[in-house]
């Protein structure tokens, strides 16, 4: 069944503000009530305040004027929701400590999916006490909630009567706790609600008693759509952060650790878990990501990509050696987490037996790919690949080498071709004498070359059923294999037919080593 935690950050635009080293110095006491203040309409609002604020009062949108004329003393500053914005989606990232299916939520909330994660931490309970504790040491105003569905963990979290203490309701029982909640638990709009209100509808309770027809020629879709997605008849999608990995392999600490020999031997430990689970999978990683959760709440990430499906532990860790100097553990890494988000199949294979070569072929290019690749980029590093097409320069096409490979139909046998062609061919002065004859004589970049050997016509047309084909006759060319006098080969064609208003042109295409 689905379990999904919601963390509701009660005055997250404060906390954040006192939390950043940037305001950490100008902010007032905990003790002195503060808000921060928004522009609207002209007017100016409160947007958030501290808890000295509240015991004093003031409530958020409330306008500064009525706020300073009821208390005069009231320290204010400019809000700053892109800050807030980009601090609560860094904070959904740490979460991800605990799962990878984690994203924020609104400007003051974070949703975690904990299907299948919760007893990684023996339990739910245990669990929510962990990232309890640790707001709590940083003094983060936290509400937490688990349920089966978003809506009612979103519920639960903001309206249920628990203190700070976590609630998590027992799989199957959203109806019952969710019954005595007012309709605001509902994440329906003030307009919604206040109607609902009006008729006398004022617990979540009130409204499953009552016909669905009914609300929704009454107050819309919305009403309905809300109160079956919180109690459990219908899906509600959570979409992650970020893309979720297939594999993942954690490792904590007892003590948070920053020196580059301990984090080394924390990234080997990690490989050597992840790898036994690939192997038994017949499988290998092509994109790994490996996460440093920091002490400050930061994560640092070391991203990676292989040429080719590998579970070799050794070349794994000095890849990701190669990369450690990049990470700033800051004041110390609690957390470190292997995650593995592209894996293709990988058959065993012979890699360490003395003296014998490598089942593989690719295994001696393999691994210099993959550190020209994660040093450079491996967008930076590219292969050939063949692509079904008798048109010489559309037979093949660079792709990175961290792409993966596609089948290609086998085309049929074709007459020999040069290793190295031109892009673009290049002009050549012929001489000929019959229309199908090869050239007894060219001039090719101020030099001429005499005819001795040759070889064709071979005839290759327009690709005629693609967009930009023209259909013009010069699209036709005539290729010739031709020796000169010195032994050189080269490739020759000739464009266009004979008996048009346009003679035909000779190009050179490419040379034979």
């Amino acid at each position: 069944m689905r379990r999904v935690m919601y963390l509701w950050l009660q005055h997250w635009p404060i906390d954040r503000r006192r939390l950043s080293r940037r305001n950490n110095s100008g902010a007032p006491a905990e003790a002195v009530p503060f808000a921060t203040v928004s522009d609207a309409a002209g007017q100016r609002f409160l947007a958030a305040v501290n808890p000295a604020a509240v015991g004093a009062g003031l409530a958020p949108g409330m306008p500064l004027v009525d706020a300073l004329s009821f208390f005069p003393g009231l320290a204010t500053a400019s809000a700053e929701p892109a800050e807030d914005a980009v601090a609560l989606r860094r904070l959904a990232e740490w979460c991800g400590r605990y799962s990878p299916w984690t994203a924020p939520d609104g400007a003051d909330g974070v949703r975690i999916e904990i299907t299948g994660s919760a007893h990684l931490w023996s339990g739910e309970e245990a669990l929510a006490a962990d990232l309890m504790a640790r707001f709590d040491r940083r003094h983060l105003a936290t509400r937490i909630a688990i349920a089966d569905t978003l809506g009612a963990a979103w519920a639960m979290a903001r309206f249920a009567e628990a203190g700070r203490n976590p609630v998590i309701l027992p799989p199957g029982d959203c109806r019952a706790a969710l019954a005595p909640l007012p309709v605001e638990a509902l994440r329906l709009d003030p307009v919604t609600t206040q109607g609902l209100r009006r008729v006398g509808l004022k617990r979540v309770g009130d409204l499953s008693a009552m016909p669905r027809d009914a609300l929704t020629s009454r107050f819309g879709e919305m009403v309905v759509l809300r109160l079956d997605q919180t109690q459990g008849d219908l899906q509600e999608p959570l979409s992650p952060l970020g893309e979720a990995p297939t594999r993942r392999v954690r490792l904590s600490f007892a003590e948070p650790i920053a020196d580059p020999a301990d984090l080394l031997r924390a990234t080997e430990r990690l490989v050597e878990d992840l790898v036994p689970r690939l192997a038994r999978e017949g499988a290998g990683a092509r994109r790994l990501d490996l996460a440093f959760y920091r002490t400050d709440g930061r994560v640092e990430r070391i991203r990676l990509g292989t040429a080719r499906p590998s579970r070799d532990p050794c070349h794994l860790t000095a890849l990701f050696k190669e990369r450690l100097d990049t990470v700033d553990p800051g004041l110390g890494v609690e957390d470190m987490i292997l995650a593995a988000f592209a894996v293709e199949p990988l058959p065993p294979e012979q890699i360490g037996l003395a003296g014998h070569a490598p089942a593989n072929k690719t295994s001696g290019i393999a691994p210099l790919l993959d550190r020209l690749g994660n040093r450079l980029g491996l967008d930076a590093v590219s292969r050939f690949e063949p692509r079904s097409s008798h048109i010489p320069e559309r037979a093949s096409v660079r792709v990175p080498v961290g792409s993966p490979r596609f089948p290609v139909a086998r085309a049929p046998d074709k007459p020999p071709r040069p290793i190295r062609l031109f892009e673009p061919p290049e002009p050549v002065e012929a001489f000929w004498l019959l229309p199908d004859d090869p050239p007894f004589r060219f001039a090719w970049r101020r030099r001429r070359h005499r005819v001795t050997r040759a070889d064709g016509p071979e005839r290759i047309a327009e690709e005629w059923w693609r967009p930009e084909g023209s259909g013009a006759v010069d699209a036709v060319r005539d290729y010739y294999r031709v020796e000169d006098e010195e032994g050189r080969r080269f490739w020759l064609f000739r464009a266009g037919l004979h008996g048009h208003d346009r003679p035909p042109r000779w190009f050179v295409h490419g040379v034979f080593s």
